[in-house]
């Protein structure tokens, strides 16, 4: 919705551009702010998880029915409350069950755990906006704005149907954070995954730039190679989550990472053939997908189950600073670098990571349970 329709239906709503990226970044914040969502969920975990889910779920469908009663007598202003509104309620529904996936969760299940959830990401993102982009072609934005809010209305069916949860006293919960992130195996493990993304977040970047500004594709053809790419996606995403899961977590990931190293690399080498180029993107796409969802898996294990909504939210937090950064700096660094400097420098932090992984010791004796919690 934010990165798709959003901006096309403003401008044809006449909102000037700067305007435009002024309420798209608006509509971010409540994912800035996952890290408030995760405390509150944490400090009310007495009442558990499913009612956040619940209650997230229900403010997020309401925001977005609001928007299509909005587009009847529109105004930017309350446009931006309710796509915020909208967003808050999704942040909490997203925030809620991460803890409650990690709560009931079992160490060998997260990978492909998290493999479903990077697939899902990229289907809504991708195949989504595109499907809602065409509903809203035939049919008008309000059409499109209702069925989104009856789609996440109707996921409010799943945490009702779910009766395994875990409650438990009400926490110190900064005494927590702080007694986790003293840890070396926390501390690492989240430089490992800053590090990592800021190369996940400048290739997927330019990519984009490369296939609008070197190969000139239409926009509607760079969207349909995004929907095309779940193809290479979703293996991707399915390998890596298995084998982390069959495998352990440190050697899968050593193998994944030097493959991504070497696919990263090819672009500089088949510059001149436009479909060795778009190989070569596929097969970075496909070990970067692999990679996330091994990535993710690490992250859910390091988790203490007592704050899980707080410190997961914590590191996502940190982590998208970095992607934030990275992603916004790449036109910058473009001018001054090249495409195939940056490359090369994708590379050189792949490396860096790799020896950051290196350095994480104990990452397979990672084991919680609900005793640990209690």
């Amino acid at each position: 919705l934010i990165l798709i329709v959003t901006p096309i239906y403003l401008l044809g709503k006449g909102v000037s551009l700067p305007l435009v990226t002024l309420v798209a970044g608006i509509g971010y914040l409540p994912w800035g702010l996952k890290f408030v969502w995760g405390g509150i969920v944490d400090f009310f975990r007495r009442f558990g998880r499913k009612q956040f889910a619940i209650a997230g779920t229900i403010v997020g469908a309401i925001g977005f029915f609001s928007l299509a009663v909005i587009d009847q007598f529109f105004s930017i202003i309350f446009f931006a409350l309710f796509l915020i509104l909208g967003y808050t309620g999704i942040g909490f529904l997203d925030t809620a069950t991460d803890a409650w996936a990690i709560d009931i969760s079992k160490k060998e299940d997260r990978g492909k755990i998290n493999s479903s959830m990077n697939i899902g990401n990229w289907v809504g993102q991708y195949l989504g906006a595109l499907l809602i982009f065409v509903i809203s072609t035939l049919f008008g934005f309000t059409v499109s704005f209702l069925i989104m809010g009856i789609i996440i209305l109707f996921l409010v069916i799943v945490p009702f149907k779910v009766a395994y949860e875990r409650k438990i006293k009400q926490l110190h919960i900064w005494a927590l954070i702080k007694q986790e992130f003293k840890k070396q195996t926390t501390r690492l493990t989240t430089l490992y995954f800053f590090i990592i993304v800021l190369q996940i977040a400048l290739y997927t970047t330019l990519i984009l730039l490369y296939l609008k500004t070197v190969l000139k594709l239409d926009n509607t053809i760079i969207g349909l190679m995004y929907t095309v790419w779940l193809v290479v996606v979703i293996p991707g995403s399915i390998t890596g989550g298995i084998l982390v899961d069959k495998y352990g977590r440190r050697l899968p990931l050593y193998i994944l990472l030097i493959a991504l190293m070497l696919a990263s690399v090819t672009p500089v080498l088949f510059s001149s053939n436009m479909y060795l180029i778009l190989l070569s993107f596929s097969v970075v796409l496909f070990f970067v997908n692999s990679v996330t969802a091994a990535n993710w898996a690490i992250v859910m294990d390091i988790i203490n189950p007592k704050i899980s909504a707080s410190q997961h939210e914590i590191i996502c937090s940190i982590v998208n600073l970095g992607a934030v950064i990275i992603g916004s700096a790449t036109g910058t660094l473009l001018v001054f670098m090249g495409f195939n400097n940056l490359f090369l420098l994708s590379v050189i932090i792949i490396i860096i990571a790799f020896i950051v992984l290196t350095r994480i010791k104990d990452i397979e004796k990672i084991q919680w349970t609900f005793s640990d919690s209690s």
